[in-house]
């Protein structure tokens, strides 16, 4: 009899502790069935380093159609996205076409196919697409609202064209070259927040820049190293009112932000922007509460190219805070890039967790476009 009850006793035993650790599902609220694993987080779960690699990089091209071998990379291993200069572009049928190629050729994971449209000097295609008034141009009117009837001029005249991210608007208080709304912060602000209600009003993926603000820029980052010099207290009072501003009015930002290579050494002693963890994570991600895309300047430019390995720089600014590097020139560069951050995916050197969240913010803001 006692054996009895003692094997009974055993079979509830196992009953019960088999019930505590089987696994568990997170359940729908109310339905009492299990929750569907988020598909974005699927999809991340399978992809190589290789893939995530490319996911993590906006990149140049050259011609005005995509090479044998630009588009075996894509089957490989898809960019993240695709900017277009005057140097792939003849006209508004060539480009749109161009376009519709590219996405077919990023298969389940869309492109963001981007390039400079600011306005005045920095427009492309001039002689087919009319560019839009400059910044300053616009802000010398003194009416904000003007900024947002031409963002959505602009974004719907891309958007026909099959482009979803414009790189614009400038943020910057008092560049040259009318790139600026004004010299005055807070007017400055004003108008980059009704430009970022334009493209919004259109759908279509805008980009502040340049991130922390460089219009106390002196010198051109193209060609070498810049230093803005101002205290910290003149920054964040000046030079990050728009940033911060456009922050506060679209708390749940539809819009990346695009991270200068200027060195602020007010700001981090050591490194440019564009690869310091000081200005992209503590800054931007964590006092300013961005939790949208940052992307870098392009690499290629001399204040980042004429300093540092460019697969290095790559490395480095995605560590820092970056999720996506911008690669604008030379194939054989921009396949290097590639390699560096693949190896540093596979080696640890860039967390796992770190990389998955750039990717996550990634596929999330192309499932909006």
């Amino acid at each position: 009899m006692k054996k009895l009850w003692l094997c009974i006793f055993c079979i509830l035993l196992t009953a019960v502790v088999g019930m505590v650790l089987r696994p568990r599902f997170p359940e729908e609220p109310g339905t009492g069935q299990p929750a569907e694993l988020d598909p974005i987080a699927a999809r991340i779960a399978t992809m190589t380093p290789e893939e995530k690699a490319g996911q993590l990089m906006l990149v140049g091209m050259d011609g005005v159609s995509p090479s044998t071998s630009f588009q075996q990379e894509m089957k490989d291993h898809p960019y993240g996205g695709v900017i277009l200069f005057d140097r792939n572009m003849e006209s508004p049928a060539q480009v749109k076409e161009l376009n519709r190629r590219l996405q077919a050729l990023a298969g389940k994971m869309p492109l963001f196919i981007g390039l400079d449209e600011e306005g005045g000097q920095v427009a492309r295609m001039k002689d087919s697409l009319p560019a839009p008034p400059s910044q300053a141009s616009i802000g010398a009117a003194g009416k904000p609202e003007e900024a947002r009837k031409w963002a959505a001029k602009t974004g719907k005249a891309l958007k026909q064209l099959g482009f979803n991210l414009n790189l614009a608007p400038v943020a910057d208080v008092g560049s040259g070259a009318g790139r600026s709304y004004s010299s005055h912060p807070a007017t400055a602000a004003s108008f980059v927040e009704q430009a970022l209600a334009g493209y919004q009003e259109v759908h279509l993926m805008a980009c502040l820049k340049h991130f922390p603000g460089l219009g106390k820029g002196q010198e051109d980052t193209h060609k070498g190293r810049v230093t803005v010099s101002a205290s910290r207290e003149t920054l964040e009072r000046e030079d990050l009112m728009p940033f911060r501003r456009a922050l506060e009015k679209y708390p749940d930002p539809r819009f990346a932000i695009m991270v200068t290579h200027v060195d602020y050494p007010a700001l981090d002693p050591e490194w440019p922007a564009s690869l310091s963890q000081t200005i992209m994570g503590d800054l931007l991600r964590k006092r300013l509460h961005f939790d949208g895309l940052i992307l870098t300047d392009d690499l290629t430019m001399g204040a980042i190219a004429g300093s540092w390995p460019m697969e290095e720089a790559a490395v480095r600014a995605l560590l820092s805070g970056a999720d996506l590097v911008m690669v604008c020139h030379d194939p054989e560069q921009i396949r290097r890039v590639h390699a560096a951050i693949a190896r540093a995916i596979q080696a640890g050197k860039l967390p796992q967790d770190q990389v998955d969240e750039s990717l996550y913010r990634i596929l999330k803001a192309k499932g909006t476009l």
